[in-house]
């Protein structure tokens, strides 16, 4: 079983990071810390296989290139044989790259994060050794979110309603079918599932 340490000390943004480290990785047990305090004693009593940090934590200035690379300095000092992905509200290139040279494997801005993106920066981590993405305003329609919906489906509403002009269905089916690991079929299912569930409200996102 593998071992994940979120670290971010907004409540919401933790626990969002902690369901997507669940739903990228396999039979994961998921820790997540609001300061750096915290943290280094999670640190200190077990191993962990993957790190998300947040370099703005409280107790340092969040707009401090010094503080923030410090932050990031005793994780990773602590931790040397981690994976170690930053998640930042205020990306740039320049940090990207400096934290790149003290051991970050990912860098990832906050703006554009959605469903499935940390998946994909693990896996050209796998492959390439860092993986790097940073923030992109890509919204052109309101979110739209049923509770009557599964968590399945709701995914398949939020990838439909954000596809870019001239993609297939089908070929959304597929790639949420390769990251979830479940068949092309499976996927149309929760699609036709969750249309008519949302033609029964009246309400049908764009592009879907």
């Amino acid at each position: 079983m593998d071992r994940a340490l979120v670290v971010e000390d907004h409540d919401l943004m933790r626990l969002a990071l902690i369901a997507e480290v669940k739903a990228s990785v396999d039979d994961c047990l998921v820790i997540g810390a609001q300061t750096l305090e915290i943290a280094s004693e999670q640190l200190s009593d077990q191993v962990f296989d993957l790190i998300i940090i947040d370099p703005g934590l409280p107790g340092f200035d969040p707009m401090s290139r010094n503080d923030r690379l410090e932050v990031v300095e005793k994780i990773i000092a602590s931790s040397p044989k981690a994976v170690h992905v930053v998640v930042s509200g205020s990306d740039t290139l320049a940090e990207a790259e400096e934290f790149r040279k003290i051991g970050v494997a990912g860098y990832v801005g906050k703006t554009g994060f959605t469903r499935g993106v940390l998946a994909g920066v693990l896996h050209n981590i796998a492959t390439n050794g860092f993986s790097m993405r940073l923030s992109k305003p890509v919204m052109e329609a309101p979110d739209l979110h049923y509770s009557g919906l599964t968590p399945r489906e709701q995914e398949i509403v939020d990838l439909m309603a954000c596809r870019e002009r001239g993609v297939r269905r089908k070929t959304i089916y597929e790639e949420m079918g390769a990251r979830c690991e479940i068949s092309v079929c499976t996927v149309e299912k929760y699609y036709k599932q969750a249309r008519a569930k949302l033609l029964r409200r009246g309400r049908i996102p764009r592009g879907f």
